[in-house]
C-alpha cells in the first residue's frame, strides 16, 4: 500500500472512498468534491466540508446544473385517478420534479375524499369532536400532508415557477387565489429546471 494520504468524502448521505491524493485533487478541480462537501481522513477529529479545512484550495466553480437526470419520475398512469394517488403517495418527498394538472388535481380530490371519509368514521366511531376533528381524521390529514405539499410544489415546477410560490397560502383570500390560478394554468410544454414535461 503507498504512503499516499486517503481520503473519503460524502455524497447523499453516503461515504466514498477511499481515495488517494491526486483522485481527490481531480475530484475537487471537476467539481465532483464541492466546498461544502464533507470530507475526512486519518488524523481529523470528524467529518469537515471542504472549505473549512485549513489550507484548502478550492478553485472557482460554477453552480452545479439541475440533476434532474431529464426523466420524470412519475409512473406511467400518474395522470389518471388511482394512479395520482399512487404516484403522490409514492413521491412524498419529491420537492425536484414536475407534476401536470390531472396529478395534482386528482390527488387534491383524494385528499377530499379520504377526508371526507376520515370525518364520517370519527363520527361513526365517536372519536369525533364537537368542531368536526377527530383522531382518524386529524392522522389522515397529517399522514397527506407532506405528499400534499410535494405535489403542489411540483405542479408550481410545471408551470416554471419555483415552489416558494406555495408560501402565498398564508396571504388569505389573495394568495389562494393566485395559487388557484397558477394550478390551473398550462404547464410549460418545453423542459424547464425541474426536468422535462410529466407525460
Amino acid at each position: 500500500m503507498s504512503d499516499e494520504q486517503q481520503w473519503y468524502y460524502a455524497v447523499d448521505g453516503a461515504s466514498q472512498g477511499p481515495i488517494g491524493q491526486t483522485e481527490f485533487d481531480t475530484l475537487i478541480a471537476n467539481g465532483t468534491i464541492r466546498p461544502n462537501t464533507l470530507v475526512w481522513r486519518e488524523g481529523m477529529d470528524d467529518w469537515l466540508p471542504l472549505g473549512q479545512m485549513p489550507g484548502a484550495s478550492i478553485p472557482a466553480l460554477p453552480p452545479r446544473a439541475p440533476s434532474f437526470g431529464g426523466d420524470n419520475p412519475a409512473r406511467d398512469d400518474a395522470s389518471t385517478f388511482i394512479g395520482a394517488l399512487k404516484d403522490g403517495l409514492s413521491r412524498y418527498v419529491d420537492f425536484r420534479t414536475r407534476s401536470n394538472r390531472p396529478q395534482y388535481w386528482y390527488f387534491f380530490l383524494w385528499t377530499l375524499i379520504i377526508g371526507l371519509l376520515s370525518s364520517i368514521l370519527d363520527s361513526i366511531l365517536g372519536t369525533g369532536t364537537a368542531e368536526g376533528g377527530g383522531i382518524i381524521n386529524g392522522l389522515s390529514s397529517l399522514a397527506l400532508l407532506l405528499p400534499s405539499l410535494a405535489v403542489a410544489v411540483r405542479r408550481l415546477h410545471d408551470t416554471g415557477r419555483t415552489g416558494w410560490w406555495l408560501l402565498l397560502i398564508i396571504v388569505p383570500i389573495i394568495g389562494w387565489i393566485v395559487l388557484l390560478v397558477f394550478y390551473c394554468l398550462k404547464g410549460e410544454e418545453h423542459p424547464n429546471r425541474w426536468g422535462n414535461p410529466p407525460a
